[in-house]
């Protein structure tokens, strides 16, 4: 087994393991994600030892079990996918988790502008919203939901304020960090950026061996806090 199955076998659940715990055939799972009620698998290994990550694209992927791979949360998401289908018939579902999806990321975003960091681009100078902003905002991450990206770089998306937050936390750190690549730290600047380092380390997902050289987790957590630490003990 490689470090890349061992990954994959133990944060995620193959299409057979996903449809069992969600009670359904595969064929089921299949309706749904074309049906854009479900998010795609985040991970896809081919039989010529290829894998296709929904954020880094195709690497190779040597002595690893062929399949799609789908986080656990999802469950949840097929969950909610059923309780829309039976409320609002098959047709009008989709336009409903989509809606939902839209509202509650433009929700999560104003909270994280109040609360975490300001978004510019969704808000005027006196806190009022821009919904242009917003919305592009919402509309690019509804896609990459769809495209299973969520599960492969959130740890816990098992809502959209969850996903959110993650996402947040990242542009917070590549902002004032210059995407991991800043070396040099005042104390003060340190011991500001150490506790969002540690928040985005429990949102975001651990990353697979072929994906963790290019991933934020290595740039801004495994990679950024020693030098946090080193500025503080300064």
């Amino acid at each position: 087994m490689s470090a890349l199955d061992f990954y994959l076998k133990k944060h995620y659940l193959n299409k057979a393991q996903f449809s069992l715990a969600c009670q359904c055939a595969e064929a089921d799972i299949d309706t749904l994600i074309q049906a854009q009620l479900l998010p795609a698998p985040s991970h896809v290994v081919t039989d010529n030892a290829k894998i296709h990550s929904a954020v880094f694209g195709v690497m190779d992927a040597d002595n690893t079990s062929t399949g799609a791979y789908f986080h656990p949360a999802s469950v949840g998401w097929y969950t909610l996918a059923l309780q829309l289908i039976d409320q609002y018939g098959s047709n009008v579902a989709p336009v409903i988790l989509k809606e939902n999806f839209i509202r509650d990321f433009i929700n999560g975003l104003t909270d994280m502008h109040h609360n975490i960091w300001r978004l510019n681009d969704c808000f005027t100078a006196d806190d009022q919203p821009l919904l242009s902003g917003l919305m592009q905002r919402a509309e690019f991450s509804w896609q990459h939901f769809l495209l299973g990206t969520f599960g492969l770089c959130v740890a816990h998306p098992v809502s959209v304020s969850a996903i959110v937050r993650k996402e947040i936390l990242q542009e917070k750190l590549a902002h004032l960090a210059d995407n991991g690549n800043k070396e040099n730290f005042s104390p003060v600047e340190a011991k500001a950026l150490l506790p969002v380092v540690d928040a985005f380390a429990e949102a975001v997902m651990w990353f697979s061996p072929a994906e963790y050289p290019r991933c934020s987790r290595k740039r801004l957590v495994e990679d950024l806090r020693p030098r946090l630490l080193v500025a503080i003990a300064a």
